[in-house]
């Protein structure tokens, strides 16, 4: 019985359009996740993008918003900042906010992706030729999916127009529907 209904959600998420199929499975592995293990996703992404640009000019750095905290209502007003520095000047070149959501779309963007790079140079003969090619714009790539996460922000009612407002409970809408 449980496999039956296993296979039926299944078929019923295959024939959701993309983005709702996307937001369902996002719900999904946010509703287990604890506040503590969300700070260790944010700890290990920082060890990641380290060890990823090593030797590198740019780094991101993420950390958690001034105001979030371990309340019950955590997911909906967490908010991580994503910085892009420059490592020798120390000036930050970029920075975005994203939600809980937009969080957990880079973290397995970037884990999935450095576990490779990573592998690839411990396996390197030569560490500085595959480091200089593969993570020398790194952060500046990882950076354009953040902006890329946190500019695509839809509005959840008409999936159509862009999520410009938010109101004080952290529910983001677009002006029409608000209006509506």
């Amino acid at each position: 019985m449980g496999q039956q209904f296993s296979d039926q959600t299944q078929l019923v998420l295959n024939k959701l359009p993309e983005k709702v199929a996307k937001h369902v499975t996002l719900v999904r592995e946010s509703g287990s996740l604890t506040y503590e293990e969300f700070l260790g996703r944010v700890a290990e992404l920082n060890d990641i993008t380290a060890k990823v640009a090593s030797g590198q000019e740019k780094h991101l750095l993420f950390e958690v918003q001034p105001g979030s905290d371990s309340s019950a209502f955590w997911k909906v007003v967490v908010r991580v900042v994503c910085t892009k520095i420059n490592k020798s000047t120390g000036i930050v070149e970029a920075s975005r906010i994203m939600n809980l959501y937009q969080f957990i779309q880079l973290y397995k963007d970037i884990t999935s992706q450095a576990s490779g790079v990573l592998a690839q140079s411990s396996t390197s003969e030569d560490p500085d030729e595959n480091s200089s090619s593969v993570t020398s714009c790194q952060a500046s790539l990882w950076m354009g999916r953040v902006k890329q996460l946190t500019d695509e922000e839809e509005c959840c009612i008409c999936m159509d127009g862009r999520a410009d407002l938010i109101l004080p409970c952290a529910h983001s809408f677009c002006q029409k529907c608000i209006d509506k």
